[in-house]
């Protein structure tokens, strides 16, 4: 990519996964990676990351769904205004509006989001081979960030690495141009960009999460479930990764994760923070010897598994109640009001045929 007509964002180098357990659809991670590199108040967008067990034993148990079409309730578009971010959205496009859209939007300081099949980046087609993807998965569809970009190339900031990290990669114009011309119903569909207009709303997190506290009831009989359910599971023709213990799992581990994330931001006490610290590491554990097992491994008996998801689950219990006793005697949860500053990029007109979403969009692909 030549370095004088490139436009690129600044602080690429920022944008770093806020999703180590890689539960969350493509499209969601990316947005939490971006304003996570924007202000360092994002991780206040995990005030809801605990979520609902049964939400989740309906997507995966009932429903058959994996972990990367599961609407995770936490960092949707709502929470990421109260953090001073909007999301505009253009739908589906062209080719050409596509590439007019990306320069005024980078000129602008912005990113630009699309979805397209995997197959066509090159990047992706080493990546899947290396990991072991079934060949009918290949073309899934995945949400692309665009950071930057010259007359021949694009800069993507994307995590095909083996740990799920974002990295800068450089791919062709001729790539897009290409996979646009084999199937081009299926290129630059849920285009968006994001742009950050304020600081922080902290009195809104507040009084949000304290909204989500209220409703918090959850008994965790899910780990029972998935304990009950390895046997059959592991014995069943179905891929490791679309097991529905494997994928619940993974979706407890990570969402256990983002949460101690939100708490280190509160006045909740250190009983409460060492409380899900130990339900996150356990869970992360869990997760992995769930998937181990149900790829096969020797070694790992599943009484033994079973025994640890209900002491996981007792540990679950103990801890919310103590998030809820504590919660309902502090008189402030988060701090006090405090302005991030907007960088200069931040009050860039807003771009035309860009529309904020009455909501935010399903996901439509699984993703590694």
């Amino acid at each position: 990519m030549s370095p004088e007509r490139i436009i690129a964002l600044p602080d690429l180098d920022l944008i770093r996964t806020r999703d180590p357990n890689n539960h969350l659809p493509c499209r969601k991670s990316q947005l939490l990676a971006y304003v996570g590199g924007r202000t360092r108040w994002s991780d206040l967008l995990m005030y809801r990351a605990l979520g609902s067990t049964s939400a989740v034993h309906r997507h995966c148990h009932l429903h058959d769904g994996d972990r990367w079409t599961f609407e995770t309730p936490y960092g949707d578009h709502d929470d990421l205004r109260l953090l001073g971010f909007e999301v505009y959205s253009a739908g589906t496009v062209d080719l050409p509006l596509f590439e007019w859209g990306l320069a005024e939007l980078l000129a602008a300081g912005q990113p630009v989001l699309f979805c397209a099949p995997r197959h066509h980046f090159p990047h992706w087609l080493e990546f899947m081979r290396r990991a072991g993807t079934a060949p009918e998965e290949y073309g899934l569809p995945h949400s692309y960030l665009v950071c930057g970009a010259s007359d021949t190339d694009l800069l993507l900031v994307d995590d095909t690495t083996d740990d799920h990290e974002y990295r800068t990669l450089t791919v062709s114009r001729d790539v897009l141009r290409q996979g646009y011309a084999r199937e081009p119903e299926r290129w630059f569909t849920d285009c968006a960009t994001v742009r950050q207009v304020a600081g922080p709303d902290l009195d809104g997190f507040e009084a949000a999460y304290r909204a989500f506290l209220a409703g918090f009831d959850d008994g965790f009989e899910l780990y029972d479930v998935i304990g009950d359910n390895l046997a059959v599971e592991r014995a069943s023709a179905t891929a490791t990764h679309r097991a529905p213990g494997v994928n619940s799992m993974a979706l407890l581990a990570g969402s256990r994760a983002l949460f101690c994330r939100f708490l280190a931001h509160t006045a909740h006490g250190g009983a409460v923070r060492a409380a899900y610290a130990r339900v996150a590491q356990l869970t992360t554990v869990l997760s992995d010897r769930v998937t181990a097992f149900q790829a096969g491994l020797p070694d790992l008996p599943v009484d033994r598994i079973r025994r640890c998801l209900t002491q996981l689950r007792l540990r679950e219990q103990q801890a919310a109640r103590l998030l809820l006793d504590e919660a309902a005697g502090l008189p402030r949860i988060l701090p006090t009001r405090h302005q991030a500053p907007v960088p200069a990029w931040a009050s860039a007109p807003r771009p035309r045929r860009w529309r904020t979403p009455s909501a935010t969009p399903a996901p439509t692909r699984t993703s590694y």
